[in-house]
């Protein structure tokens, strides 16, 4: 056994995974022999880990609830399950660098990344059982996941307890991947626009799950590969690609997993979880490719996606009667296929809004950007809901938030456009009844 190593060493998918006790930056494996990484942590191994209890950079001195601000977060009963997720904005700051995931990783190494521990703030206030992060980079070794895991979640952040993961799933994504072909019409083939998914560098924008729960790794399935041509009546043939082009062309700008998690004397609940990766300005392939997406989406929590294959060339969408939440950011826009989500009989939009006493109409900001619904910040525009969670009916759902403190309540800096570090985007929580 490796001298630190409290556990006997276990393989999840071909990737060893071991229990660490101290040493938090043994190495890991140089390269996964597979693509998913699943990594499991005693709460042990945590134990001397769990003190520091200093502001986070931009927040205040000391943000004990109640001591200068109301509590904006609702506690979970027990028994119940808190599903959350969050866009994380974790990519590199040089994405054009040499080896640019290289210097994220130096980046977050040593638990100091302002915009890391609001993160982590932002997850210990509210607690969730499971943590979807999307807009965040993906490295096939799983590192930022583990200092993710280590040095924010486990060290109390601005007065919050620490929090422990002891199951984490990733995998690869669609962002940033070379396709080898001039999609964006540009008259070269190579950069962001010609990726599968955009980014400038393979990962750029990826999708970790954090979870208390056990996740069902073996039976977990991702989607990355699936072709847009290979969806019925799909828009691919009205946007102008050549026929070379068509043939590559994946649907997923990111990917789509779909991963069960395991309660205890419960049945399984599938996490259908996707993000995306388009420019700052989508065009209209991109918007026609973002709805055709929500299609694939409605279509698999209904059973109805006959016609998909994952990555083992498995076919079919979920199986009749499993429960479901689609979990993450799966649109460009709202308005490019979140309807085709929201509104379909196999879900139940929660339609969750902002967790205050403060009227978000009396907030500063035009009227766009105080939308209760709203996940997203956005400078000079209108504030959108990029982020989701939605329950398949047959899942009982108790309640739904966004994280969106105001003035002079408990957390507003972490969501306060104005201050250090703080994110643009607001976690949103579902809680639901494990289904018996």
């Amino acid at each position: 056994m490796p001298e630190g190593f409290t556990a006997p060493a276990r393989r999840f998918r071909g990737i060893c995974a071991a229990a660490p006790l101290l040493p938090p930056s043994w190495p890991s494996p140089s390269r996964p022999l597979r693509r998913l990484i699943h990594r499991a942590y005693p709460e042990a191994s945590f134990a001397a880990a769990l003190t520091p209890l200093y502001p986070t950079p931009g927040q205040p001195a000391s943000s004990e609830p109640g001591s200068e601000a109301e509590v904006t977060a609702v506690p979970n009963e027990d028994g119940d399950l808190r599903v959350a997720t969050l866009h994380a904005g974790l990519t590199a700051s040089n994405p054009e660098g040499s080896d640019p995931l290289d210097s994220l990783i130096s980046d977050l190494a040593g638990g100091n990344h302002g915009q890391a521990r609001t993160l982590a703030e932002t997850v210990q206030i509210n607690e969730p059982d499971v943590l979807v992060l999307t807009g965040v980079s993906h490295d096939e070794d799983g590192r930022i996941a583990e200092i993710l895991q280590d040095q924010y979640f486990a060290s109390g952040q601005n007065g919050q307890s620490s929090k422990h993961y002891p199951h984490v799933f990733t995998a690869p994504t669609n962002s940033g991947v070379d396709s080898g072909v001039d999609l964006d019409g540009d008259g070269t083939v190579g950069g962001s626009g010609d990726a599968m998914g955009y980014g400038s560098y393979p990962g750029q924008e990826g999708m970790i799950i954090f979870s208390k729960e056990p996740l069902d790794t073996d039976g977990a399935r991702t989607f990355q590969e699936f072709l847009w041509k290979d969806m019925p009546g799909s828009s691919l043939s009205d946007e102008g690609f050549t026929q070379a082009e068509e043939s590559i062309l994946r649907l997923a700008t990111t990917s789509l997993w779909d991963v069960p998690v395991l309660v205890e004397g419960h049945e399984p609940i599938h996490l259908i979880v996707s993000a995306t990766a388009a420019s700052d300005e989508p065009g209209t392939a991109d918007r026609a490719r973002s709805e055709d997406f929500a299609q694939l989406l409605a279509d698999y929590v209904a059973s109805e996606a006959w016609y998909l294959y994952d990555d083992e060339g498995v076919e079919g969408g979920l199986r009749p009667g499993a429960h479901a939440i689609v979990v993450g950011e799966p649109f460009i826009h709202e308005d490019a296929g979140a309807e085709k989500l929201t509104s379909h009989p196999a879900l139940e939009d929660p339609e969750p809004e902002a967790v205050t006493d403060t009227d978000v109409s009396e907030r500063p900001g035009e009227p766009s950007q105080t939308d209760e619904t709203a996940t997203r910040w956005v400078s000079g525009g209108e504030d959108l809901r990029a982020s989701f969670a939605v329950p398949s009916t047959g899942l009982s759902f108790i309640q739904s938030g966004v994280f969106w403190p105001g003035d002079g309540e408990f957390g507003h800096r972490t969501v306060d456009p104005t201050a250090s570090n703080a994110l643009d985007d607001r976690l949103v929580w579902l809680d639901v009844h494990a289904p018996h």
